[in-house]
């Protein structure tokens, strides 16, 4: 078996991480949801239980990433191939979303956004590296 270069080390604890984090993050905002969608439809107050109901499923969605990012860390630690590729896509799913989020408002957000970049498209430029891509293959 080859040996794990540090790179990948450090981009699965950075999965790991941010995936926990994440999965803390979207639980509250799950149940948060939740319990607004429940006492809005009781109390007849239509504007917080249609809160709630979009809050639940971004909870539900982010509950659901948060894992695929933990399963990907873990993954990327054993060199699994399915896993770089998981690590790909999600890390071009968060460029897409940085990229969108940057054009929403002023020059501020946009500059954030254009620092908020850079690690994900480094992480990317590693992962495509040739010596990183040899290290996953089989």
């Amino acid at each position: 078996m080859d040996q794990r270069p540090d790179g990948v080390t450090l981009i699965s604890i950075i999965f790991i991480g941010l995936g926990i984090l994440s999965l803390l993050w979207s639980g509250l905002v799950f149940g948060v949801g939740g319990l607004s969608s429940l006492f809005g439809g009781l109390f007849n107050a239509e504007n917080i239980a249609a809160f709630g109901t979009s809050s639940t499923w971004m909870g539900f969605l982010g509950i659901l990433a948060a894992t695929l990012q933990i399963v990907a860390g873990f993954g990327l630690l054993a060199l699994k191939k399915w896993a770089w590729i998981l690590a790909l896509i999600s890390i071009a799913v968060t460029i897409v979303q940085g990229v969108v989020g940057m054009f929403s408002n002023g020059l501020f957000i946009f500059l954030c956004g254009v620092f908020g970049l850079l690690i994900p498209i480094a992480m990317l430029i590693y992962l495509l590296r040739r010596e990183t891509r040899h290290a996953f293959t089989m």
